[in-house]
């Protein structure tokens, strides 16, 4: 059961690593199904574990790192960023409006699963929502096994490039600006923004006293496709 919801790559990278706990963080979030509403539920096109299932390890080219997923079971379907149907998020649109401006692509369906079948991993920091509980507290159940996700790929030595959009996904301890040297000798590489949000004016803000631009001036999706051209791999096609 537990491998059908994962898929054969990952679930046997994340049922290896003792550390992940990856088997008994299942278990409990099934226990806490029974007394609250866990998101995203497990469905056709839908689950906590979407994201891993529908981007295969070894096709893994692009990781963009979320935070959580939407608060509504309408919205939330494993996908970072991402919602099945209905009225475009604030973020997503920003998003789209950029790559507009990047590569010239319309999009309006919020669904991103054609980017995540052409190898872009849209991983949330934590793979649950729950009113029940803050944000903090579930990053910090996750945190094992995201850390695992990360790490593996990292080690992969295979061209991958990391878009990191705010200041929570910016501090991911494995992606300090010391370490991108480092990165850029094993063909990963990583770009910075600020997030698309509209909070705050998040789309236009720069982070760490300026080292890191504007969403709204990063030609993220771009850069992107540019990186992934030098390396031979294909480009993403960022219709949706």
């Amino acid at each position: 059961m537990l491998k059908d919801l994962i898929g054969n790559s990952w679930y046997d990278i994340l049922t290896q690593d003792e550390k992940a706990c990856f088997k008994e963080k299942y278990l409990l979030i099934e226990e806490k199904r029974k007394s609250q509403e866990v998101l995203p539920y497990e469905a056709e096109n839908s689950g906590i574990y979407h994201a891993l299932k529908i981007t295969p390890f070894d096709k893994v080219k692009v990781l963009i790192m979320g935070q959580d997923p939407y608060p509504n079971k309408e919205d939330a379907h494993g996908l970072a960023f991402s919602k099945l149907s209905g009225k475009i998020p604030a973020s997503l649109k920003n998003i789209f409006e950029k790559i507009k401006e990047d590569t010239g692509v319309n999009n309006s369906s919020g669904n991103l699963t054609p980017w995540a079948k052409q190898g872009v991993l849209l991983l949330n920091r934590a793979l649950t929502f729950s009113k029940e509980e803050t944000l903090a507290s579930r990053n910090k159940f996750w945190l094992p096994i995201i850390d695992i996700i990360i790490n593996k790929l990292i080690e992969r030595k295979k061209p991958l490039i990391i878009i990191l959009w705010g200041n929570p996904a910016n501090d991911i301890e494995q992606f300090s600006f010391n370490k991108e040297d480092e990165y850029k000798k094993n063909n990963i590489y990583i770009l910075r923004s600020s997030h698309p949000s509209n909070m705050g004016n998040a789309k236009n803000n720069t982070l760490k006293d300026g080292k890191i631009g504007a969403f709204t001036t990063t030609p993220n999706f771009k850069k992107t496709n540019e990186i992934l051209k030098s390396f031979g791999e294909k480009e993403i096609d960022w219709q949706t």
